[in-house]
């Protein structure tokens, strides 16, 4: 607990179980700065640890019991894993002196039970189990270490129970001694990139969430002000750049804008792209577009070198933190233009004109329909006019996901938090309670499906419990429209197996003791946000959308058929 209090932590999410009870009976201590979050599943504080851990920049802890509570994690573990998210993932065990004898909800590979620690390692950086309190702080400092240290992600520690209850001495030197510094880079690769991309006559960002992750926002805008370079982004990476800015084409990808589409491919005049923080995964690209890259030189800057290159290959590959990257490039553009006199030939005027002449959006008319069922592109128009700027969202996977990804203009960096790489679904619905918890002085949104809230709705309860504020707003039209509407598309048949009987979900959330609103009309979708805004309660807004409204899944299908 103190190491986890000198990182900064002050919440620990989970279910509580009697082996589990010694870090309980920590986080009761007097002196203890930690506080527990009994989740109602512990799938839901593995999502709830990510989502604080994405706000806060910090490290995200959750525990499980052993047995199902290690179980249960899984999913919630797995989603922080593919997403490079810090968390620290705690399980008990059976006591040492019971393995093998077939205690209760034993897990230790022993005696036809299956092992915590080998179950969790494929999809944590490490998990180890502790047998001795004499190496519990270097354990510790070791998971610390890797889970903080890029490229970043979850760490297990499985915990016997009479290890636990073992008394340790403190070590003066807690902390400080396992930060790693990863603000490295290559000075003649950067070099080569600085020439490459004045020689360029229509340069293109692309960012990935690896920008966000990297803090490097700031120096991608300001190198994009000054060279006069049009921004696209993956959806995992929407907002990294502000989507109302003159150079901002939006999203590429999956329920991309059409502008990007147009900037990048083919009929485009894009002859460098410049990557920072993606790996151009199935989403990022349609499926692995071939003719994203073309005869495009691609400058592709990464953490992971095992990125660079790996789906389109890479003319100049700079391994690093993207942040201390950018910063010696912008540093070294000014000498190149000092020393060569580079007269600049692009403006913000072209970059403008070429967007007059390409679609922001499909459909837009429909952003003010008022038609009954609502309309899901005016039900997003209406919650952006609602949120401020800094509000975050959070965005679960199915339809809405799609609608968001296109329709939801984003502002700043990190206000767009998705699980896409894993895409399971109810991440949101809990994993807003972490980053409200993260940022307790902004507005947290939840777009979720209905089906989705059917997954982890039950941690509603949860906010009610703590009286965290999260609004989730449900896009219920009674199926999971995205497999729907992806069968419709594709004409295959078994489709209404996505189907389901209509729940009144503004009553399920009243009985939980949340606000709910019922939402059918588009005239009430403003009042309904707002006052679950003013009122500062958890508040679920149940919204009765066109299931008939084809959602921007026509460029995936056309990939799924293309290339997968």
């Amino acid at each position: 607990m103190k190491h986890l209090e000198a990182e900064g932590v002050r919440f620990i999410f989970g279910v509580p179980g009697s082996p589990l009870m010694p870090i309980y009976h920590a986080m009761a201590k007097p002196d203890s700065k930690i506080k527990p979050i009994i989740t109602k599943h512990e799938c839901g504080a593995a999502y709830m640890a990510d989502g604080y851990a994405r706000v806060s920049g910090k490290l995200g802890v959750c525990c499980g019991t052993t047995g199902p509570g290690t179980t249960n994690l899984i999913t919630g573990v797995a989603s922080s894993f593919q997403e490079s998210i810090p968390v620290l993932v705690l399980t008990a065990q059976v006591p040492i002196s019971a393995f093998g004898k077939g205690a209760s909800q034993e897990c230790t590979g022993e005696n036809r039970s299956f092992s915590s620690a080998e179950l969790l390692k494929s999809v944590c950086k490490s998990s180890v189990m502790v047998f001795s309190h004499e190496n519990l702080s270097f354990i510790i400092r070791s998971a610390l270490r890797s889970a903080l240290h890029p490229r970043m992600g979850p760490v297990h520690l499985n915990l016997p129970v009479d290890v636990m209850r073992r008394e340790v001495s403190e070590e003066e030197s807690l902390l400080r001694l396992y930060k790693v510094d990863a603000a490295y880079f290559d000075r003649n690769k950067v070099k080569e990139a600085a020439k490459a991309l004045l020689k360029a006559k229509h340069p293109l960002f692309f960012l990935g969430r690896g920008a966000i992750l990297s803090g490097a926002t700031p120096e991608i805008k300001e190198i994009a002000e000054f060279l006069t370079i049009p921004v696209i982004t993956t959806p995992k990476a929407k907002g990294a750049f502000p989507e109302d800015h003159a150079l901002s084409l939006g999203v590429f990808g999956l329920a991309g804008i059409p502008c990007a589409s147009a900037a990048i491919l083919p009929e485009g005049k894009a002859d460098l792209l410049l990557s920072v923080g993606t790996s151009f995964d199935e989403w990022g690209t349609n499926g692995w577009d071939t003719n994203l890259k073309g005869q495009k030189f691609l400058i592709q800057i990464d953490i992971d070198p095992n990125q660079i290159g790996k789906n389109y290959p890479a003319n100049i590959g700079l391994v690093g933190d993207a942040k201390t990257i950018l910063k010696e490039l912008w540093y070294e553009l000014h000498r190149e233009i000092k020393k060569n006199a580079y007269v600049l030939e692009r403006s913000q005027s072209d970059v403008l004109r070429f967007k007059e002449k390409h679609p922001q959006m499909d459909e837009p008319e429909k952003m003010e329909s008022n038609a009954i069922p609502i309309k899901p592109q005016r039900l997003i128009n209406d919650i952006r006019k609602n949120v401020p700027k800094n509000g975050i969202f959070f965005i679960d996977t199915g339809n809405h996901m799609l609608w968001a990804v296109h329709y939801l203009k984003i502002f700043e960096p990190g206000t767009f938090i998705s699980s896409l790489r894993l895409a399971s679904m109810g991440y949101a619905v809990a994993g807003a309670i972490g980053g409200k918890l993260a940022a307790p002085d902004r507005p947290v949104i939840a777009l979720v499906g209905d089906g989705c809230f059917f997954m982890h709705g039950m941690e509603v309860a949860t906010a009610v419990n703590y009286d965290i504020p999260v609004i989730w707003i449900v896009f219920n039209d009674s199926r999971l429209n995205m497999i729907y509407q992806g069968e419709v598309l594709q004409k295959k048949p078994g489709f209404e197996c996505c189907q389901f009987k209509p729940v009144n979900i503004a009553q399920v959330a009243q009985g939980f003791g949340a606000l709910g609103f019922r939402v059918e009309k588009p005239e009430e979708i403003g009042p309904a946000l707002q006052e679950a805004l003013r009122s500062n309660k958890p508040a679920v807004l149940d919204v009765i959308v066109d299931r008939n409204e084809l959602s921007p899944i026509k460029e995936r299908i056309k990939a799924i058929q293309k290339f997968i």
